[in-house]
């Protein structure tokens, strides 16, 4: 039998509260490309982010206020880039309500929560997916990694037969790996530190036209 995911009821979800009031920043509205991230821990990977990639817009969620709060002043001392926009707040709520369909160009999932316990939480295999994709403009990205091997053969299996993605890149990263801009988060960098390997795939909307 083929994966498959329940349909996502937006209805269904409340609005937060960290959006009342909200507008996004003016740099926000320029015409660059905007990016996602969700969960992005401390910030290591949104800030180097910005700092590499001044022609784009990064929207950074993190969920845990202590790590929250490590980001924050993070992003404080490196000058609070205009094209990094921190959101402390709960993800599937604070998108469904706060972004427009098509309105981000790439989205990360850097070493999410695993979920053994609640394997239809895992992102590719949740409802929630079908609204990051509609998120999402055709020929734009999806970035996961993680150090389980397993959950990214499930995720590139509902990538594939569920939401329609073309695999674009995949990696292999161990702590010999000559890479660029590794470690990019604390997680990937406690991993490789302990001689794990670590898995990154980068996965296309296709265009439905």
């Amino acid at each position: 039998m083929p994966p498959s995911v329940r349909p996502f009821q937006p209805e269904q979800v409340a609005k937060p509260s960290v959006l009342e009031g909200f507008a996004f920043p003016r740099t926000f509205e320029d015409g660059s490309p905007i990016d996602l991230e969700i969960g992005c821990g401390v910030g290591w990977h949104p800030i180097t982010y910005a700092k590499e990639n001044s022609d784009r817009r990064l929207i950074a969620i993190e969920h845990t206020r202590e790590k929250f709060e490590s980001f924050k002043g993070r992003f404080e001392k490196n000058g609070k880039p205009a094209n990094l926009l921190p959101v402390h707040a709960d993800a599937v709520r604070w998108i469904t309500h706060a972004l427009t369909e098509e309105s981000m160009s790439r989205i990360f999932l850097l070493y999410p929560n695993p979920e053994p316990n609640s394997p239809n939480k895992r992102w590719f295999r949740s409802p929630f997916f079908e609204r990051l994709m509609w998120s999402l403009a055709p020929g734009g990205t999806i970035t996961l990694a993680t150090n389980i091997e397993s959950y990214m053969e499930e995720a590139r299996e509902y990538a594939d037969k569920v939401w329609k993605l073309e695999l674009k890149q995949t990696r292999t990263l161990n702590s010999v790996t000559k890479s660029a801009g590794l470690p990019r988060t604390h997680f990937e960098k406690k991993y490789l530190e302990r001689g794990e390997t670590c898995y990154d795939a980068v996965f296309v909307k296709r265009n439905s036209k």
